[in-house]
């Protein structure tokens, strides 16, 4: 019970830390990139006569480089009697994945910190390599041997999204995005040459079900009068499962990779069967979308 409410409490913390960062940054984004004309301020007039709610794509790539927020320092020597193995220049590399995402969003307000949130599925590739050369000493004998090893892991995914919109004119939003997504790896690979006793210096491999905080940053742009286009850059920022004391990689092997999603989001609108009327507007004005943007 101790653990688990150790990391419930950290969950609540980050949730709440995130949030405030994100009005933070949003407040900051918009006083650089304010627009000077109140007539081009944001997005509310272009997008009232739609339906607040609709579908969207995401096709992107995945990369698995090394970046830490903790330090993580891989064991490199063990003693093995009667050898002793030392594993001199570790070096591991990322690679790319594929990315697909298709989901849900609806639109809340243009005037509060959550603008609108979604939520769906996501096919995730994730994988990555390291090398290093095992020193094998034996009594007055030497040898170095080198070894390679590689994952490769295909995850279903599915994700719930808060996003914060700072509209700069009628063409472009800036998007803070705070985020969970639960993982299941369908298929997992993991390939070693190395079968020596240095192998048990190797950490758990990556869990086939996983849970992640994210936080996406994006750049929004509408390029017609339904359709945007947000390129965006997400990664994870707290594994809530399973928890390994505030890290947000992935560990393989005795390296530990950073998931990083670049994708480009497809969001269109679409028109009321019946346009709804929300306040005093005429109907063809205000549409489907709430009286709040």
């Amino acid at each position: 019970m101790p653990y688990f409410k150790r990391m419930k409490n950290a969950i609540l913390f980050l949730i709440t830390f995130g949030l405030l960062l994100i009005s933070e940054s949003s407040n900051a984004q918009y006083k650089k990139y304010r627009p000077k004309s109140r007539k081009t301020e944001g997005l509310a007039d272009y997008i009232r006569p739609f339906n607040f709610t609709g579908w969207y794509v995401a096709p992107g790539v995945t990369l698995t480089p090394k970046l830490n927020f903790f330090s993580y320092d891989p064991v490199t020597e063990v003693e093995d009697a009667p050898n002793n193995f030392e594993a001199l220049n570790l070096t591991q590399k990322s690679k790319l994945g594929l990315y697909l995402e298709v989901g849900r969003y609806k639109l809340l307000s243009s005037k509060k910190l959550i603008s609108y949130i979604d939520y769906g599925l996501a096919y995730k590739q994730l994988k990555g390599t390291q090398t290093y050369d095992l020193d094998i000493t034996s009594g007055l004998s030497r040898d170095t041997v080198s070894h390679e090893q590689d994952f490769s892991m295909h995850n279903a995914t599915l994700h719930f999204n808060a996003n914060n919109v700072i509209g700069i004119n009628k063409n472009f939003f800036i998007q803070n995005t705070l985020g969970i997504n639960a993982d299941y790896s369908f298929i997992r690979k993991l390939n070693t040459s190395d079968q020596s006793a240095y192998t048990s210096t190797y950490q758990d491999a990556p869990a086939r079900i996983g849970a992640d905080i994210h936080y996406k940053f994006g750049l929004g742009f509408r390029v017609s009068e339904r359709f945007y286009l947000i390129p965006s850059v997400e990664t994870p920022i707290l594994s809530a499962w399973k928890f390994e004391n505030g890290r947000s990689t992935i560990g393989a092997f005795n390296s530990r990779y950073r998931p990083i999603i670049i994708s480009l989001r497809i969001a269109w609108l679409t028109k009321p069967s019946c346009p709804k009327t929300w306040d005093s507007q005429d109907s063809k004005n205000n549409g489907g979308a709430p009286d709040v943007w």
